[in-house]
């Protein structure tokens, strides 16, 4: 039996799962981000399977989501995505924290996930945190910069792109604030870590070019020899329940 646990850590709501009777146990923590203009319960699967396997799973509420909602059509714009993906980012320390005090999650043994701007997260974990473990990004870009490029031309505002209404120089302002979070920036930080990568090779949201020209460059290099790269052809912006399976094997054996 799974246990699920809705909380308030650290300011952010989130639901916890673990194995039945396990609550006060030590164990190996997978954090599990939700995509954009989504929320928490819609990822209970990935917490499900990965409690099954006797790892904690925690799923935070992003900014402006879910139970964080504050604005209309907040999370639509994308100018105010990256303030939500940081957001997640900045959280992340401050939420396993409280777990760590109270010894309920082993330091030593964490790992981040996520789909879509969940993945996005990942990939932007991956270059504030040395103590993240072992990672799986699920149709989730490692080029914040070049993404939101594609993104602003391809948001249409009355037919027209993004970029034909937006201030060139805020646009420009905002990709710089983007290098920090950027993987494709500093491969290095990757550090040989064990990270599992899937992307469905048709997806018309986040472009599966970035992936693909990204980590299969990194992966021969000696900071990235521990990726394992995977990507599905005919399958868009969803991920497949064989590959739900593949995450949780991946942290079963690296994690």
């Amino acid at each position: 039996m799974i246990t699920l646990k809705h909380d308030i850590v650290s300011d952010v709501p989130l639901i916890e799962l673990f194995e039945e009777g396990k609550e006060n146990e030590q164990l190996p923590v997978v954090v599990f981000y939700h995509g954009w203009e989504s929320r928490k319960e819609r990822v209970l699967e990935y917490g499900y399977y990965l409690a099954e396997n006797g790892f904690r799973a925690l799923l935070p509420e992003a900014l402006n989501h879910g139970e964080r909602k504050i604005e209309k059509n907040a999370a639509q714009d994308p100018m105010n995505f990256w303030e939500i993906v940081s957001k997640n980012v900045q959280e992340l320390p401050d939420i396993l924290d409280e777990y760590i005090k109270t010894n309920k999650i082993d330091a030593e043994r964490i790992g981040i996930s996520g789909l879509s701007m969940g993945g996005i997260t990942t990939n932007a974990a991956l270059t504030q945190y040395d103590w993240i473990k072992s990672a799986a990004v699920l149709m989730g870009t490692p080029s914040p910069i070049a993404f939101t490029e594609w993104l602003l031309k391809n948001y249409k505002i009355n037919g027209s792109s993004a970029y034909e209404f937006l201030d060139q120089e805020l646009i420009n302002l905002r990709l710089k604030e983007l290098e920090p979070i950027s993987l494709d920036l500093q491969p290095e930080k990757i550090a040989n870590r064990p990270l599992y990568i899937w992307h469905g090779e048709a997806d018309p949201i986040v472009p599966t070019h970035l992936t693909h020209s990204f980590f299969e460059e990194v992966a021969k290099e000696p900071y990235g020899k521990n990726i394992e790269l995977e990507f599905s052809e005919k399958v868009g912006h969803e991920v497949p329940q064989e590959i739900i399976f593949k995450m949780v094997e991946h942290f079963l054996k690296r994690l």
